[in-house]
């Protein structure tokens, strides 16, 4: 089926079974044409190269279930299940209900002789490998949990249909994908036919929940209901349901990497009037029932722009039950709008507030880092040229002829002490030994992608900094993440020397406080 029969059918099944008005359903589902699903409150533009995938004939639509984008081709197989809430007696999506519903696939695998198990909080995996990734939503009295098992695996579109810059990627680049994932292909050395993996897959079902699975096509009431929704599944309303409006100068952002997904919260400010224009709360986490996050969004549009009044909105909405986010509380929830306060707070030292996106702050506020004076200046080594031979060293001849030469001279400039950070490792250690000299806090340069994986291991050192975002393509980006840990990222990036600036000059401004 295409992408938007999938989904239709998807909704109508749960619909009715909600209604009782359908029978507990164990689907299989496959595409054609490929396809690539951004999850229930992930944007399109965010997610997708619309421009390769509309060039390629590769469909784009958005799943009824949260989690991130996956690209959808013949080969792979989705399985769901639909069923009512009564059968497990549960009335709320949890961990031992993921687990309930991921181990008969495993013990499905077994039968081509594969050691998989489930991989809280709702995977399923080989040797640490990934071969299928699961989420799931709910309607009234019943839920709908569904799967993707990684049949044979296409990385190369993969890579080019997902936003990722896939221009500079090497071979080696595509083995770190094969280092997180797999399919049964790479596991066997052949692809088993769908009819023996589907007959597998039954009676692991059957199995594990103590049940007989009888084939059946759609009854009439589903198909009917299945037709009526179908066109508004095909509808750029539904497709881009979720569409950040960037407004120039108006808008401020932030993210926070969480176990169980990805937060991020995007604010449209009036900053004159204190009022917030509209909220966008997006990411990669599953949550229930789907449409919460829009209610709690209706909730904060329009709402006063202040953070104790924001934080006990939600506050209230989480207490009342109204959502509810599997492995996800509160306190980790509001931590980026927190981030995002603190970049509107910047914003009053005279800077854009779309320069106050690119600045992360931590232990303490911008106000608190800069009145410390920081006195160290922390670069990173991918922005060094790849033929220097400094490149993977501590220190810089400042020749001018890379951002961070460019970087250094302003440091000089300032009698700031310059550190090139080399590895991971190499950073924890250096802030603990400027620490224990006693530095009272530091600027640096780093990519937003790090910062957010690791804001808490920032604020574990215990330093006061302020980091600002790089521009170009990041080991992010490339999937290079562990390379450039390790200290052996081979691709350029470059500071943004203008932002850099602006932050040092205020730092060294004697009356700016």
């Amino acid at each position: 089926m295409t992408a938007a029969q999938n989904m239709a059918l998807d909704e109508a099944l749960l619909e009715l079974r909600g209604e009782d008005k359908s029978p507990n359903t164990i689907r299989f589902m496959q595409f054609n044409p490929p396809a690539v699903l951004v999850g229930f409150h992930q944007a399109v533009d965010e997610e997708v190269r619309t421009g390769y995938c509309r060039e390629n004939g590769i469909e784009v639509n958005r799943r009824i279930t949260g989690g991130g984008a996956i690209f959808f081709d013949s080969s792979q197989l989705g399985w769901e299940i639909i069923c009512g809430k009564d059968f497990f007696n549960v009335r709320f999506v949890n961990d031992k209900l993921f687990r309930s519903l991921c181990e008969p696939v495993a013990t499905a695998l077994e039968e081509f002789g594969i050691d998989a198990v489930f991989r809280p909080r709702n995977d399923i995996e080989i040797n640490g490998r990934k071969i299928s990734g699961t989420g799931g939503t709910e309607s009234y009295g019943a839920f709908l949990f569904q799967g993707t098992l990684l049949v044979d695996f296409d990385v190369d579109t993969m890579l080019k249909v997902l936003r990722i810059p896939v221009e500079k990627l090497k071979a080696k680049e595509i083995d770190s994908v094969k280092e997180r994932v797999t399919c049964l292909k790479w596991e066997l050395g052949k692809t088993p036919a769908l009819k023996d993996i589907k007959r597998s897959i039954k009676k692991g079902f059957e199995k594990h929940l103590g049940i007989e699975l009888i084939p059946g096509d759609l009854t009439d009431e589903e198909f009917l209901l299945f037709e009526k929704k179908l066109r508004y599944y095909r509808t750029p309303e539904w497709i881009e349901m979720v569409k950040p409006k960037i407004f120039r100068r108006k808008t401020v952002r932030s993210a926070y990497k969480t176990a169980a997904g990805m937060v991020r919260f995007t604010l449209v400010v009036d900053l004159q009037r204190k009022r917030v224009k509209d909220i966008y709360i997006t990411g990669d986490f599953l949550s229930f029932p789907s449409r919460s996050l829009f209610d709690l969004e209706s909730r904060l549009k329009g709402c006063p722009l202040d953070q104790n009044h924001i934080h006990e909105v939600i506050k209230e909405f989480f207490r009342e039950g109204f959502i509810r986010i599997p492995g996800l509380g509160f306190d980790d929830f509001i931590k980026p709008l927190d981030q995002v306060f603190e970049k509107i707070a910047i914003s009053e030292f005279g800077i854009p507030l779309e320069y106050c996106n690119l600045i992360s702050v931590t232990n303490g506020s911008f106000h608190d880092v800069i009145q410390k004076k920081p006195n160290v200046l922390l670069l990173p080594y991918c922005s060094k040229l790849v033929e220097c031979d400094l490149r993977y060293q501590k220190g810089c001849r400042a020749c001018g002829e890379c951002t961070v030469g460019e970087a250094w001279t302003m440091g000089l400039h300032r009698k700031m002490k310059n550190v090139c950070i080399v590895t991971y490792e190499d950073l924890v250690g250096e802030l603990i030994r400027l620490k224990d000299k006693g530095m009272s806090a530091f600027i640096g340069c780093c990519c937003e992608p790090f910062f957010t994986k690791h804001v808490d291991d920032f604020k574990k050192v215990g330093v006061p900094g302020i980091l600002l975002d790089i521009d170009n393509t990041t080991c992010y980006d490339l999937d290079q993440a562990r390379a450039a840990y390790a200290g052996k990222f081979d691709q350029q990036t470059h500071l943004n020397l203008k932002l850099l600036k602006t932050v040092l000059d205020l730092n060294h401004e004697p009356d700016s406080l």
